[in-house]
């Protein structure tokens, strides 16, 4: 554990982001350069080349909806990585605050992190761990996929999919959970979170993941626009696609989601657009959020998914803030 104001070779340490299963981040100075960032330090600091895993992948992804790994250092026992901090939240967060996002708002976040999905899977990169809590937006209001500790490269595996069943439950495709992770199952997980920002909800959730499992498997998942009328049809459909339990009906790569999902953005924008108009340059716009009642939630921790009262802001379990 890092303390603030404390020296890690060149970077002063100006506070704690967050935690996850793998890692601390801190966001810090770096003093000769002047600048923020993000030092990301492992909770096990054992095995070099397993250290080096995640930045390894990292560094071949040069994208703008992909937070940027800059460096990889060690100062004394200490291996860190040191990446672009992100000035805004998490979508996680974000998602929690507004209870559900306006459609054109959504969408717009989808497209982005779709396309670095895109951009990881043409590197042969898996994510495995595609969930709102790893989606950091910008205050320009640009998406950009983060935490590739689990991630795997699946040329690498012999029989193409990741045997492990490393991953949040709420957001784990069918096959994920039987140890067999595919490309697709990254798009499963993107269509789930598309699914929360537009309910304020995950289809599924319970503190055992054996019944999530069991509950995708038995029942079918409630589409978005029967939540919340505010989801136009083709959006709700383009999202229930990439929630197909058979691989064969789900979207065959992360280019056809993304595809479909421009398609419905250009729809939404011509339906928008006043009359002889011209197409706004700039993104998606949003309409007057209509008024629609969504039944309250209950609050999980973003952390370990353990109930939160009410009004906590801390986790009674684990202790982050949430």
């Amino acid at each position: 554990m890092l303390s603030k104001d404390q020296m890690l070779g060149k970077y002063q340490i100006l506070d704690r982001l967050g935690a996850g299963g793998f890692g601390t981040v801190y966001l810090a100075k770096d003093t000769l350069l002047n600048r923020r960032v993000a030092l990301k330090v492992p909770h096990h600091q054992g095995d070099e080349q397993g250290l080096l895993q995640e930045p390894r992948i990292m560094a071949a992804l040069k994208h703008p909806n992909i937070v940027e790994l800059i460096t990889v250092e060690r100062q004394g026992e200490t291996f860190f990585m040191v990446m672009e901090y992100i000035d805004g939240e998490s979508l996680d967060r974000l998602v929690r605050r507004e209870r559900t996002l306006p459609p054109g708002r959504a969408l717009d976040i989808a497209i982005d992190v779709c396309s670095a999905i895109q951009f990881a899977h043409s590197q042969q990169v898996l994510h495995r761990d595609l969930r709102p809590a790893n989606i950091l937006i910008t205050k320009e209001g640009v998406a950009k996929v983060t935490d590739f500790g689990t991630s795997r490269i699946l040329e690498m595996q012999r029989d193409g999919f990741a045997r492990t069943r490393i991953g949040s439950p709420p957001y784990m495709a069918p096959e994920h959970f039987r140890g067999r992770a595919v490309f697709q199952s990254d798009l499963w997980s993107v269509g789930i979170s598309i699914y929360e920002m537009l309910t304020g909800t995950v289809p599924f959730y319970d503190a055992d993941p054996v019944k999530i499992a069991q509950a995708l498997q038995n029942t079918p998942i409630v589409p978005p626009h029967c939540k919340n009328p505010a989801v136009p049809r083709t959006l709700s459909e383009v999202v229930m696609r990439a929630l197909s339990v058979n691989l064969g009906d789900r979207y065959l790569s992360a280019q056809e989601f993304l595809k479909a999902l421009l398609g419905v953005r250009e729809q939404m924008g011509r339906e928008t657009r006043p009359l002889g108009g011209l197409p706004s340059p700039s993104r998606t716009p949003v309409a007057p959020r209509p008024a629609v009642m969504v039944k309250t939630q209950p609050r999980f921790c973003w952390n370990c998914y353990k109930p939160l009262p009410r009004l906590a802001q801390v986790c009674p379990g684990c202790g982050e803030k949430n």
